[in-house]
């Protein structure tokens, strides 16, 4: 092994011991392991204890009732059984799955031309992506799902140069997996489809037919489930027709994106592909003005729209006035649709960054087709790739910025909710 490829896998191993070390001390230095239930524990792991406490059946295995598929469910009942099946050990599940997302993610990076020391800011990078370092302490289906997601990541780059044969199978496992875990990997599926065709045209074929025969696994739990999530949940995700989506994920898209317009105005033929974005972004807030009220209770019996996160809460916190709120809202979303913009335009020529962009933008079109609830921490599983992005994208300024700015989102929810 050349002495080059040496020190960058210390350096990968570092930035993983380093997330783990973060992950551990967190776990142990916040209020985490005395705390009841946080965030949607309450409702995910009535299923989990079930298999725990009652064992396997199809009742508890298939029937339960949760927004979230098997696929979630399962490991974290397995290996949490395995922990000793308490809330803390459940937990603990969570915590070596962000570990194991480092992982894939560090190995991806490697792939990408990432060297040395940057292995180390892409781990920041992972610890302040919006809800991430939250999220991977608590009992939540968002991080062993973007494992996953990473591991089909991880596949397709690999196989520009190796396996090429055997890669779309894999491939195509690991989609199906996800599949039962959440309808969300399909914007995924998507994005490596078109940039394997752009790069590859016909012979990108093996990548559509995994994608579309995985698809087909899914629809046996959809029939039975009688939609994308169990029955008692249906009314709060299902499919429908509705722009609020879009008006209040365009928003949300800022934390994520948002540095990228400044990025991509800096250079003057892109100056009017960052104003059509923001021009787009002002008029779908004020065509479709998502209801930033939050009722107190969940109607289970009725469609319920919940428009809920960073973007509502930032916004409620600065004026309680709707029409003002509507204003700040489009300002959010001509951000938001610019930088989205501006990741493609400087970006164009890099593999994960388009991933990124076409998983973004086709989870952001596909929220049009859907009601019910729409939080920002749904943009999280179309994000996953962007530690990489910001460290090989921006310049050194900018990542600085956007470090800061991840870095008070990420002390106000650790401070909220750990």
């Amino acid at each position: 092994m050349h002495n080059s490829t040496k020190h960058d896998w210390l350096w990968m191993i570092c930035a993983v011991l380093f997330v783990a070390v973060v992950l551990i001390g967190v776990r142990f230095g916040s209020t985490i392991l005395h705390s009841d239930f946080v965030f949607d524990e309450r409702y995910i792991t009535v299923p989990i204890n079930d298999l725990i406490e009652k064992g396997w059946s199809v009742q508890t295995a298939i029937d339960f009732e949760e927004t979230k598929g098997p696929a979630m469910i399962w490991p974290y009942a397995f290996l949490g059984e395995l922990f000793g099946g308490s809330l803390n050990a459940l937990r603990l599940v969570s915590v070596l799955s962000s570990i194991g997302c480092m992982a894939v993610l560090s190995f991806i990076a490697s792939l990408c031309g990432v060297r040395r020391s940057g292995h180390l800011a892409i781990a920041v990078g992972w610890l302040l992506l919006p809800y991430v370092l939250v999220f991977s302490e608590i009992v939540m289906g968002e991080i062993s799902f973007i494992l996953i997601e990473l591991l089909a990541v991880a596949v397709y780059v690999q196989a520009r140069n190796h396996y090429k044969i055997l890669s779309p199978i894999l491939f195509g496992v690991l989609v199906a997996i996800a599949l039962h875990s959440r309808i969300h990997v399909v914007a995924l599926v998507g994005a490596i489809c078109i940039v394997a065709f752009l790069r590859d045209g016909i012979r990108s074929w093996p990548w559509w037919v995994a994608g579309a025969l995985a698809g087909l696994l899914r629809l046996p739990l959809w029939f039975r489930w009688e939609g994308l999530v169990s029955p008692k949940y249906q009314n709060l995700h299902g499919l429908g027709f509705r722009l609020e989506s879009l008006s209040y994920l365009a928003a949300a898209l800022v934390p994520f994106v948002g540095i990228f317009a400044i990025l991509a105005w800096q250079r003057k033929p892109n100056r009017k592909w960052i104003f059509g974005a923001a021009v787009v972004g002002i008029c779908l807030v004020f065509l479709a003005t998502p209801d930033l009220v939050v009722p107190s209770t969940i109607d289970y019996d009725n469609p319920t729209d919940r428009f809920q996160g960073i973007v509502g809460t930032a916004i409620k916190m600065v004026t309680t006035n709707p029409h003002l709120q509507k204003v700040l809202l489009a300002m959010l979303a001509a951000v938001g649709l610019a930088g989205l913009v501006g990741l493609h335009r400087t970006s164009q020529k890099e593999v994960v960054a388009r991933i990124t962009f076409f998983t973004l933008t086709l989870g952001w079109l596909l929220y049009a087709f859907t009601q019910g609830f729409v939080f920002d921490r749904f943009l999280m599983v179309w994000a996953f790739l962007l530690p990489v992005v910001w460290w090989k994208q921006l310049p050194r300024s900018l990542f600085l910025l956007q470090s800061t700015a991840m870095l008070v989102i990420t002390v106000r929810l650790a401070i909220l909710w750990l």
